[in-house]
């Protein structure tokens, strides 16, 4: 229990913080505290506003109070409130700021407060839930004196913003400025100049803006220089923002970090921006679907300093990036994935940190080293050298083959890096991490060492073998060649004999229907090719036309040619597959296991081919013919034909 004038005496006393959880108030309590600026009572779970304003109220109690902080109160009772009342006991003193966060709030009197505390600069009220406002009649005068306003994680009325849980989306729609409803109230919500509105969407609810143009098509003055976003659940901004009168040129800082987003599209209407927090988001399928858009990305904000894109499973990042980022100071890409860092930073002369740890590099290739090496490093504005950082802190870094040592020399040496600072280590060839220093790179250097060993001994043993396999090869292609010739010498002179099997080459089995074309391109060509390939002059094609004996049994005169050729001929056509004359002659032919070679005069179904034809279809190759113009022409030489069909010839 706080007796009456409990404090008295403490006149020097600037700050009092009290943080009891169960206590009585007698009247007066305060009085006798003349220098007190600072009343922090934040976790008295039992105390009411009201009760403290009736305090406040009494003579004397603490005339220059500035500062209030009430965060987690009146947890145990029914009603907390922020009345007229309240406001009135507060405006005596020229409050600056207060704090009455993760707080029950049955009613607060935004007007009241608004147009009475004039000296007011900072509210926070974060992480509190308020069930009804009073909200009326306020202009952006009234708010001028307002700098700070925290609502982050806060619970707001439903009148004000009604959100249940869900996705809500917005499509294809075309918005001015000038024909919003409340653009007043907007203006006035924007005139703080550093405004957090973190977390105040709900979890459970999600917001998609797909083609979508916003209008600012008047003033806007608004006076807002740091604007928080953060975890609200903005997961698609495809918004194009014109400014053809007005453009937001107050605002300086912008944090949309931790929202899931995956789209943002650019805008020129924001072009004093200088600090731009886009980590924990999923930008990466922007990246991937529409590349040009994300490149282009910060192009018109030419005076940022600070670009924090860490958090957004990247697994590159597009080369002209921040080529017109040329006041840039601060690049994180940290938490991302990349493997290689091919950017341009070459014009970036006031670059002093480049962030990417916790990346997946394990070894940097040329380009992104000769990238990193023209990085100009801002002057130093005590030393004026050039100073500027690199952190690779947390990568997988390897240092275990001769590859690594390109980057792990440049890791060494770099006055970019820092590595002793970092305290940069890499995997070794034993799976060792093990720091970056001169000593890691003596142990690549002999991995090198060995692998040119190993490389020449390769080689050598490489070329020692590849002399004895081409001349075993040379030695076995010219006996092959010997046997043919020889081969080729025996066929010719059995077939120069004439008997038996050797009295024709070749026995061509065609369909009657087919004549004609057997008759104009094959027949004769075949013959002279041969003739002139073996030097026997005498016709070496055997045909049913020209040798079946009249009067005879077909299926005997079949066999009869058969037995006198030495390789079959199937002239193959959908004629062919459908004659049971040709298919007789086919199965005579495979029975007696002579050569068959089939030559095709058109595209043949192979629905209509036997099983056993069908089968030499798809194991041999075939003899071709085409239609050009009008005319079959042959898809090889005759030569290599009769070059086939001699070789068939069994001895």
């Amino acid at each position: 229990m706080f007796l009456r004038e409990s404090f008295k005496g403490l006149t020097t006393l600037k700050e009092l913080r009290i943080h009891i959880s169960s206590f009585w108030f007698n009247p007066a309590v305060f009085v006798g505290l003349p220098s007190v600026h600072t009343l922090d009572m934040s976790r008295c779970y039992r105390l009411d506003i009201e009760d403290l304003a009736e305090q406040l109220k009494e003579p004397n109690t603490l005339p220059y109070l500035q500062k209030l902080y009430l965060s987690e109160v009146g947890s145990y009772v029914k009603r907390n409130n922020i009345s007229l009342s309240v406001v009135e006991a507060l405006s005596p003193r020229n409050i600056t700021s207060v704090e009455i966060s993760k707080t029950q709030i049955t009613f607060a009197n935004v007007t009241a407060i608004a147009k009475i505390l004039k000296s007011l600069e900072s509210v926070n009220t974060s992480y509190s839930r308020i069930a009804d406002t009073w909200f009326a009649d306020i202009t952006q005068e009234d708010m001028s004196h307002v700098k700070v306003v925290d609502i982050s994680h806060m619970t707001l009325p439903s009148k004000i913003i009604r959100i249940l849980p869900g996705k809500y989306v917005i499509a294809n729609a075309s918005v001015k400025y000038s024909d919003l409803k409340n653009s007043g109230r907007v203006k006035i919500l924007f005139t703080p100049l550093v405004i957090n509105a973190s977390g105040i969407i709900p979890p459970m609810t999600s917001a998609w803006i797909y083609n979508t143009t916003i209008i600012l098509d008047e003033e806007l003055h608004w006076n807002v220089k740091q604007l928080s976003l953060r975890q609200n659940n903005i997961r698609y901004v495809d918004v194009v923002v014109r400014c053809p009168i007005s453009k937001l040129t107050s605002l300086v800082h912008l944090d949309l970090s931790d929202n899931k987003l995956q789209m943002l599209h650019p805008t020129t209407c924001i072009p004093n921006l200088e600090n731009v927090d886009l980590s924990k988001n999923n930008l990466f399928k922007m990246l991937e679907k529409e590349p040009d858009l994300f490149e282009n990305l910060f192009n018109t904000q030419t005076k940022l300093r600070v670009i924090n894109l860490s958090n957004n499973k990247f697994p590159m990042v597009p080369p002209q990036l921040f080529k017109h980022s040329k006041d840039i100071e601060i690049i994180d890409l940290s938490y991302n994935k990349l493997e290689q860092l091919h950017i341009d930073l070459m014009n970036l002369h006031h670059l002093r940190v480049l962030d990417v740890s916790n990346n997946m590099i394990k070894i940097l290739d040329e380009v992104s080293i000769k990238d990193l090496n023209e990085i100009p490093c801002a002057k130093s504005l005590i030393f004026g050298e050039n100073q500027c950082s690199i952190v690779f802190t947390s990568n997988p870094i390897i240092c275990s083959t001769c590859d690594s040592k390109p980057f792990i020399e440049w890791l060494v040496n770099s006055k970019k890096v820092g590595r002793k600072v970092q305290g940069l280590s890499c995997i070794s060839e034993n799976g060792l991490t093990v720091n970056v220093d001169e000593s890691v790179l003596r142990k690549v250097q002999n991995i090198c060492n060995r692998r040119v060993i190993i490389i020449v001994s390769i080689v050598s043993t490489g070329v020692t073998l590849l002399t004895v396999t081409t001349i075993v090869s040379l030695l076995y292609r010219r006996k092959q060649k010997i046997q043919r010739n020889r081969k080729r010498e025996n066929i010719v002179n059995l077939l120069i004999e004439g008997e038996g099997q050797y009295e024709f080459v070749a026995f061509l089995s065609y369909s009657s229907i087919d004549n004609q074309f057997v008759q104009e391109n094959v027949v004769d060509q075949l013959n002279e090719n041969l003739q002139l390939m073996t030097g026997i002059d005498r016709n070496l094609v055997c045909t049913g036309d020209q040798h079946f004996r009249p009067g005879f049994m077909v299926h005997d005169e079949t066999i009869n040619c058969l037995d006198r050729a030495s390789v079959i001929i199937i002239v193959v056509s959908n004629n062919f597959c459908r004659s049971a004359y040709c298919q007789n002659e086919f199965d005579q032919a495979y029975m007696q296991k002579k050569p068959i070679v089939l030559m095709l005069m058109e595209h043949v179904e192979e629905e209509l081919m036997t099983p056993t034809l069908r089968q030499l279809y798809k194991r041999d190759v075939r003899i071709l013919w085409t239609v050009e113009n009008g005319q079959y022409v042959l898809k090889t030489a005759w030569e290599n034909v009769c070059r086939s069909i001699l070789d068939k010839v069994q001895v």
